[in-house]
């Protein structure tokens, strides 16, 4: 009896620490977004495909710790260690994120436009040097 116990919390321990898990992975998506906005709507496909991708290796924790059983008390587990995560640790990862990311990515939207205008300019140089090319021939002709 006491081996079955020990089971059942090593379960619950191991589904926490896996909501927690989940929800680091879902920080990363969001500094992600973050550095690149996107629409409502695509946030909210992105969220679908990101909890559809991680019910897979959910399941698989309910298959190796619970020979597939999917117990409310996992369920639970996972969602209290989602929250415990949200709540304790996340916010000041969050901050560090915003504090160490928000220089490089000022400075990377400072520099594609530059860049941008640079290659444009480069592209438009190219053009008029293959376009008097053109004409000296029919000159010459």
């Amino acid at each position: 009896m006491t081996a079955i116990i020990l089971g059942q919390v090593r379960f619950v321990l191991v589904t926490a620490f896996w909501g927690m898990v989940l929800m680091a992975g879902y920080d990363i998506w969001r500094f992600l977004r973050w550095l690149f906005p996107h629409c409502k709507f695509v946030i909210l496909a992105e969220d679908i495909i990101y909890w559809c991708i991680m019910s897979v290796p959910t399941y698989i924790v309910f298959y190796i710790y619970n020979e597939g059983e999917i117990r409310w008390y996992g369920v639970l587990a996972i969602f209290l260690g989602g929250i415990l995560y949200e709540k304790g640790i996340s916010w000041h990862i969050r901050q560090f994120g915003y504090h160490h990311l928000t220089k490089p990515k000022d400075q990377l939207l400072h520099f594609l436009p530059r860049l941008w205008k640079r290659l444009l300019k480069q592209k438009n140089k190219k053009k008029k040097i293959k376009n008097s090319d053109c004409k000296r021939e029919e000159n010459s002709i």
